[in-house]
């Protein structure tokens, strides 16, 4: 999965010196894992397979284990000593209180981005928005997925809120998975798509404490889906 940053970036932000040009191996590494790992292909509770892994990346065993190292800092994987990596498992418990977490820090994003965010940041969102709902009348489900998450980082950023980016992108990146899978129930997907389109056009009109609202509310509804 492509970096969170890169998806948002403001269109009205110089990029001279904050871009990435050469990321390290292991980086590309961590990154391409991750997205495994978001989209079902390497499932929670599986120990993973470095021979497999190195054969299917194309790569060593050395940029292997430091993305592992990245993805255990993340939250995604449990390295043990003499077994390994294992794709971290969330119990109940850690689901429930993991969205009730978003939902504060995402309602509060939602809220401050409605005051705080310049007009290109909204415009923006609005682009990432048109091009969740392009994914979806297609059912593409990357497109769609990337672009819903991207909204959702985006909002974060237009809050100008750096303590609550700091959790909050730790938080997000280890309910992705979940994320990702509920939108392979039509029914959930299809509400999914209707709580984007009110969240949105309330944060376009700045309209902070309806958008607050019904952020939370779909914070909510997706924590009730993953705990059925």
């Amino acid at each position: 999965m492509a970096n969170p940053d890169s998806v948002l970036a403001d269109p009205a932000m110089p990029s001279e010196g904050l871009a990435i040009h050469h990321p390290t191996l292991p980086a590309v590494v961590a990154d391409r894992l991750r997205q495994l790992i978001v989209n079902g292909t390497l499932r929670p509770g599986t120990w993973l397979n470095e021979r497999d892994l190195c054969d299917l990346l194309k790569v060593s065993r050395t940029p292997l284990r430091e993305a592992y190292r990245i993805l255990a800092s993340d939250g995604l994987l449990s390295i043990q000593p003499k077994r390994g990596a294992m794709v971290i498992e969330l119990s109940r418990e850690d689901i429930e209180n993991t969205f009730d977490v978003l939902s504060v820090l995402e309602g509060l994003a939602v809220r401050q981005a409605a005051q705080r965010a310049t007009d290109a940041e909204l415009a923006h969102i609005g682009q990432l928005h048109r091009r969740m709902l392009q994914g979806y009348e297609a059912r593409d489900i990357a497109t769609y997925f990337e672009a819903s998450m991207g909204t959702h980082i985006a909002i974060s950023r237009a809050a100008h809120n750096p303590a609550l980016v700091a959790s909050y992108d730790r938080l997000n990146l280890q309910v992705q998975a979940l994320r990702y899978k509920s939108n392979l129930d039509p029914d959930e997907w299809a509400a999914g798509v209707a709580d984007h389109e009110a969240i949105v056009q309330a944060l376009l009109v700045r309209d902070g404490e309806r958008a607050e609202q019904l952020m939370r509310e779909h914070l909510y509804s997706k924590k009730a889906y993953n705990l059925r």
